[in-house]
This record gives structure tokens, sequence and C-alpha cells, in this order.
């Protein structure tokens, strides 16, 4: 979908209004669904502080503490800068619905002993009230001392001190979040400048606003778009059915990588993974993958074209190293179904820009440095905008490139341009971007279009980056694997 203005956000509410929606039910729907994804994401029996501005935002700070405290019983206090009694319009009915046995604090600033170690607290000051210029300072004083808190933070909407169409920072700072909850439609502001640092975790929530025929720059990838697109399984459906996929990679020196992408490939729902090496990789195996090991002095080319005929989707270019002769990219063009093209195969095209073949039905998955390499190889000079480039290599390559790194950009040779919400920098670690290639295999071997299996690829890839408990690449298949059942199931994640 495409991230909106502040005024179009705006205008959508009105919109609602007008066709019979009552505001406070547009507030009820925001506050109770950020309930809900507050105490999913932090179920540990720590106090939620929730900090309340004096407009909107802080009636939906209101709406998510009383849900909170009753469908959830947890120990909520409420930190406003506004009396209870003179809150106005939808954030007074929030006031007078707020239970009486929730402490309310009027506090035009913050002490370190108003915070207590494993407490949670919910951002419900400005939302996107904030349009730039001088904060109040009282605002700006909460703002502090929630920064130096140490304490998970949720931002409701927006992190107060951002501003929704720019993403540029108040001169006072704006909250860093660990997990913003946006309602109603993705702001502009969360993908631009410093949007991206200070959200933190982002999750969209849908409050019944009709978007209509919007369109900008550049489209956003969500929450609800992996629920709208998902591929489900049909109950007469067959391991054939559900994609085949031929991974074609791994080296004497990287036995491991494409051990990684045929368990992602797997987890992401293919129904057959086969995997063929130059390297002894079959120790780090799932007994699922049918594993062809090519014997030293045979042509790897002519080895995996025996594969292509029962195979819907090649990922080629998983720890190849230097082993692979750059002749093993001509067998990749007799591939007749999707191709996607990761690490070392990227890195011979620019190193061979000469075999390079365009063709339909191709996917690059390039890091800054190859995707910097093979720009030079196809005679882009330097582009320093991410969103610039990964166009510009679509163009050239005739390629839906995947431009990895935080908001990864997914970009079609026709000029679309789609940033991914998730992830963090668990994923900067070695052995993630082979996750990434099968992730997005098993959804093309799933009949997804190239676009839709980049896009959900790399959303399903971030969020289980965001939950995994350390920096390995191991840990993803799995959690891609959970979180895409979570997906199919409607259910929170």
């Amino acid at each position: 979908m495409f991230p909106v203005s502040v005024a179009r956000m705006r205008s959508m509410e009105q919109t609602a209004i007008a066709a019979g929606v009552p505001e406070y039910e547009l507030m009820c729907r925001a506050g109770n669904a950020a309930a809900d994804l507050i105490a999913f994401h932090y179920p540990a029996p720590g106090r939620i502080v929730i900090l309340c501005g004096g407009g909107n935002n802080g009636g939906d700070a209101l709406v998510c503490a009383r849900r909170l405290h009753e469908r959830y019983r947890r120990e909520v206090v409420v930190f406003s800068v506004r009396d209870r009694e003179s809150f106005s319009g939808c954030a007074g009915n929030a006031a007078s619905d707020l239970p009486d046995d929730i402490p309310f604090y009027l506090r035009d600033s913050l002490e370190n002993v108003h915070f207590y170690p494993g407490d949670v607290i919910v951002d419900g000051l400005l939302g996107i009230g904030y349009s730039g210029g001088k904060m109040r300072e009282n605002i700006a004083a909460y703002i502090r001392k929630v920064n130096a808190a140490s304490l998970p933070v949720v931002a409701l909407d927006l992190p107060s001190g951002l501003n929704g169409d720019t993403g540029v920072v108040s001169d006072a700072g704006a909250v860093n979040a660990a997990l913003t909850i946006t309602f109603g439609a993705p702001k502009t502001g969360l993908f631009l400048n410093d949007g991206a640092r200070y959200r933190g975790v982002l999750r969209l929530v849908d409050i019944g606003l009709d978007k209509g025929a919007d369109t900008g720059e550049f489209e956003c990838f969500t929450n609800i778009d992996a629920q709208l697109i998902v591929p489900r399984c049909e109950c007469d459906c067959h391991k054939n059915s559900r994609g085949r996929v031929l991974v074609w990679g791994s080296s004497e020196k990287y036995p491991g990588a494409a051990a990684l992408t045929s368990e992602a490939a797997l987890r992401c729902g293919s129904g057959i993974v086969r995997l063929i090496s130059c390297g002894r990789c079959d120790r780090n195996l799932p007994n699922a993958v049918i594993y062809h090991h090519i014997p030293n002095g045979c042509d790897p080319g002519r080895e995996a074209e025996q594969f292509f005929p029962c195979s819907d989707v090649l990922i080629a270019g998983c720890g190849w190293g230097d082993e692979t002769p750059p002749e093993a990219l001509k067998a990749v063009w007799n591939f007749p179904g999707v191709v996607v093209l990761d690490a070392d195969a990227l890195n011979l095209i620019s190193r061979n820009p000469g075999v390079w073949q365009a063709r339909e039905n191709v996917i690059m998955t390039p890091h800054p440095g190859e995707a910097a390499r093979l720009a030079h190889a196809a005679g882009i000079g330097e582009v320093s905008c991410r969103r610039v480039l990964a166009l510009l290599l679509a163009e050239k390559y005739h390629a839906c490139i995947v431009l990895k790194g935080k908001d990864t950009l997914i970009a079609s040779p026709e000029g679309r341009i789609i940033v991914s919400s998730s992830g963090n920098f668990k994923l900067a670690t070695a052995g993630s971007g082979d996750v990434l290639a099968g992730c997005i295999g098993a959804f093309a071997g799933n009949g997804l279009p190239l676009m839709d299996s980049a896009a959900l690829g790399a959303y399903l890839h971030g969020v289980a980056g965001e939950n995994s408990c350390g920096m390995i690449a191991d840990d993803l298949p799995l959690l891609a694997g959970k979180i895409l059942s979570s997906i199919r199931e409607s259910r929170i994640f």
C-alpha cells in the first residue's frame, strides 16, 4: 500500500465520520488494537506506563490503558500533561471511560522514580499532532526522560516529535520507540529521513478507513499487506503443487549457505526442495531436502540442468564462492521458471558482465556492496539515493531487484518500488541473506508474482529478525515458518 500524508490521514478519518462511523468508535478501534499488540509483544507482567498528551493521541492512549487493564489484567498507570477533567471531544470520552482504579497523575515533567525496572512505556503524547516548529516544554521534558529511561517504548501512531510527512525530528528530539503501532494507514514520515531510526518495529492497525485509489512515489509493505497476499494452502494440495525449488549453491569453503536457503524454502511453504552443491553440505540439511553432490571434475551447469524439468524455481549463487566458473551462469539462463540470483551469482555477473542475458522472471537480491558492483558493471554512475539505485538496477538488468538493508527495497523494471517495513540489526549477520533467498523462492514457487514474492519474502524475513533472540542466521528459517503460520491464521505477530 502507499503511505499517506498527515493531511490525507485526517481526510480519510473525516470521510469515515461523514459516512456514519462515530469518531469515538475510530479511537476505540485504534486504542483497543494497540492494547492487543502491546499485550502480545510484551507479555511479561511488568507495569504499563501510559504517557498521555492532551489531544486525540492521548485519547488513543487512554482507550489502550483501559483495555490493557480490563482484558489483560495488566498493572497500568497514566502520566498526563492534562488534567483528566479537561480532556474534550473523543479524548474526553476516553478519559471518562477510564476505570477509576487506574492511577492517573497530572505531571508537567517526569522523574526517574516514576519508572520501574520491567516497565513498558506507551507514548501517547503527540502522534500525528507534531507538524514541525517548537515543541511545548512539558512534552519535550517527557520525551527527554523517556529516552533516558532505557525501557522499551511503544509509540501510538507516530513516535512523538517525528514529523509524519517528512520523517524529520523536532529540535527537542523524538521518542525513540522499540515498537510503533500506526493507525489506518502508514504515514510517509515513517519511511523518510529519521523515520526508520525512531520507529523501531512497525505494525499497522486497520481501523476501517477507505484509502481510495491512492498513489505516491513509493509503496510500503506492512503486516496488513502480508495477510492479504500470503499463499493459502488448499485442502487438496500436494507436494508438487506447492512449488518445487531447486537450490544451486554452497562450496567447500561455504558449505552452510545453501543449507540455510534450502531450509528457509521448506519452512516457507515449498512442497519439494532439491539442493545441488559442489560442497559437502549434507550434514547441515533437514532430512526433507533432496541432496545431490556435484563430484569434482563434473560440469556444474550440466549437473544442474538435469533437475530443471522437475523444478519451478531456481535459487543460484548462495555460497558459490570462487569455485563456480562464469560458464555456470549460461546454464542458469536455460532454466524455464523463476530464477533467484543471490550472493556469488551476482558477483560473477559483476566480474563478467558479458555473460548476462536479460530474460523474464529474474529476482536479484544484492546487499549494498553487491549492488554497487552490479551498478558499476552496468555503467551506472555513483548514486546516493537507495531508491534511485534500486530502480536503475531493475531497469538495466530487467529484473526484480531486492536491495537489502534497513527498509529493504523491492524495485521492478517498470518503475514500481516497495519499501519493506520490517527488520532490524539482528539480520546483520552471515547467512541472513541466504535465508532471504529461500523465503523469496518459496513464495515464487507457490505462484505469487515476482514483486509480491520478493516483498512478502523480505517482510517475513524481517519479522523473523525482529523475533530472533540473538544474531545467528540459523534461527531464522524456523522463525520464518512460525510467523508465516501466524499470518495465514490472521493471528497477531
